[in-house]
């Protein structure tokens, strides 16, 4: 491990993703904590807990059952159903509320919790297509030659669950945090508001820091206890190495349920893929007034033409945000995997910025950067850049993390003896096999900063994002331009997870 280099990686850590939230803290006084202690902060931490818990059993009742009837089962088109269950995870919540509402008249909590839900699933069929590919055959073949395939389901199950469980707390977390998806749906109905809403009224009404940060510590502590469970949970069904004998277990049959399992997992691809994605070209074509091609041509001619810049401005802090995330990623990741058990705990503050939810990580980026000395920056694009590395950087190191992990520490020792340095051992013995995991790492980043609007909405160099474009437009009405909008967004979010699933020769791993 090279000091300078981790010294490096860590004070740039602190000071993007870490300052911002240290700089609210101070700024909490006795009057704001009194605010924790009102009826409407009871009512609105009750709310916020139905829709977390909500979307979190949903995605747990769709996603384990998919995961299994897609990598497990012997279904008709199980991989292009399993490809197509991923697209709800890369489809802004946004989008999602507004396709669903208007197709199934869905209002109030119970559509925030279907939305998030739906939205989410896709995180529990990857974490157990992931533990059920790391079964050996001979488990499975053993039980299935005990039982038949009952037994051999039972035996499988407990192996993924944990898995599963860890995706469950991971989709509470967004649904806790997620801002857009109540925002959106309380307009177009009955209100339901929840804690990310009255953190934003807080800091959009009087520029109250305190009091904002005061109403989110509740939804911190939440996530965090939700976050190093689902941690643990996931570690649970990763295995350090699989042997040379190692075989991945073959799909069972499922004899007379061969049509009713590919009806379920056709009606879950219907329902969160095809019924929003649908919507959007029915309504960019004209919709309610007659479908036309030529109508949805136009639509994306204007769209283009009204928000081009937009787009650009999305696609490069993007970019410049996954390339900024690579390095830091990557010494960072394997630093946490050196140290050891004791200070390890101290990784535990990789996980503070996406703990806090994002209206609020955004508010401590404008109390950071918005003085004299750093003007220049605040008012540029490269505040957005630097407010997107803050927020996402702790997902790719822990992928970079989960990489490292897996790799045999006696190559680096045989480096080290061989008289390599720290930094050409990271470069030259670490590195290369973390090639996989470290470009995942910024898709991953890539597609969150470009579907993210929470963080962004209030950070004035943010708001050019193509994202923040559409919540505005989607709020002025709806038409044909916005439905070309909203899947010009899905195509660019679903393009880099889409080349990579057709030109790698290894599946996309970005699950810690």
């Amino acid at each position: 491990m090279s000091r300078p280099l981790v010294a490096l990686a860590t004070l740039a850590f602190l000071v993007l993703g870490l300052a911002p939230i240290g700089l609210m803290l101070v700024r909490i006084g006795a009057d704001d904590l009194a605010a924790l202690v009102e009826p409407r902060a009871w009512t609105l931490l009750g709310r916020t807990l139905v829709v977390g818990g909500g979307a979190a059993g949903l995605a747990l009742f769709v996603g384990l059952p998919f995961g299994f009837l897609t990598e497990r089962m012997r279904l008709p088109l199980a991989g292009a159903l399993g490809a197509l269950g991923v697209v709800p995870l890369l489809m802004p919540p946004l989008v999602m509320a507004m396709t669903l509402t208007a197709t199934t008249g869905m209002r109030g909590g119970a559509a925030i919790v279907v939305i998030l839900g739906l939205s989410t699933f896709p995180l529990v069929a990857l974490y157990t297509a992931r533990g059920l590919r790391r079964i050996d055959a001979r488990l499975v073949d053993a039980a299935r030659l005990a039982g038949g395939v009952r037994a051999a389901l039972r035996v499988q199950l407990p192996l993924v669950l944990p898995g599963a469980l860890a995706a469950a707390c991971f989709a509470f977390t967004l649904a806790i945090n997620d801002f857009a998806v109540p925002d959106y749906v309380s307009s177009i109905g009955t209100k339901f508001p929840v804690y990310a809403d009255e953190i934003f009224a807080s800091w959009r009404s009087d520029k109250d820091t305190g009091r904002s940060v005061a109403l989110a510590l509740p939804i911190a502590v939440l996530t965090l206890c939700a976050l190093v469970p689902a941690l643990v949970l996931a570690r649970a069904t990763r295995s350090d190495t699989l042997g040379g004998d190692f075989r991945g277990a073959e799909r069972l049959p499922l004899g007379s349920w061969s049509v009713p399992a590919f009806l379920l997992a056709l009606g879950v691809v219907v329902l969160a893929v095809a019924l929003p994605i649908g919507r959007l070209v029915w309504e960019s074509g004209g919709g309610a007034r007659g479908f036309e091609l030529a109508t949805m041509r136009a639509a994306f001619a204007r769209a283009l033409e009204l928000a081009r810049g937009n787009l650009q401005a999305s696609l490069t802090y993007a970019v410049l945000a996954a390339l900024a995330v690579a390095p830091l990623a990557l010494v960072l990741g394997h630093a946490l995997v050196q140290l050891s058990r004791r200070t390890r705990l101290a990784g535990l503050l990789v996980l503070v910025p996406v703990s806090v939810p994002a209206i609020l990580f955004g508010i401590g980026g404008i109390v950071l950067w918005n003085r004299d000395a750093t003007a220049a920056v605040y008012d540029s694009g490269a505040m957005a850049v630097l407010l997107f590395v803050g927020r996402f950087a702790p997902l790719a190191v822990l992928a970079l993390a989960g990489g490292a992990a897996m790799l045999d520490p006696r190559l680096e020792e045989a480096a080290r003896l061989a008289g390599a340095g720290p930094a050409r051992r990271l470069v030259s013995i670490v590195a290369p096999p973390l090639l996989p995991a470290l470009l995942a790492g910024m898709i991953l980043v890539f597609v969150l900063t470009l579907r993210e609007l929470d963080a962004a909405i209030l950070v004035p160099a943010a708001n050019d994002t193509v994202l923040f474009r559409l919540y505005n437009a989607v709020h002025f009405g709806r038409d044909d331009f916005v439905a070309a909008l909203a899947l010009l967004v899905v195509f660019f979010v679903a393009l880099p997870v889409g080349l990579h699933a057709a030109f790698a020769r290894r599946k996309l791993e970005v699950l810690p």
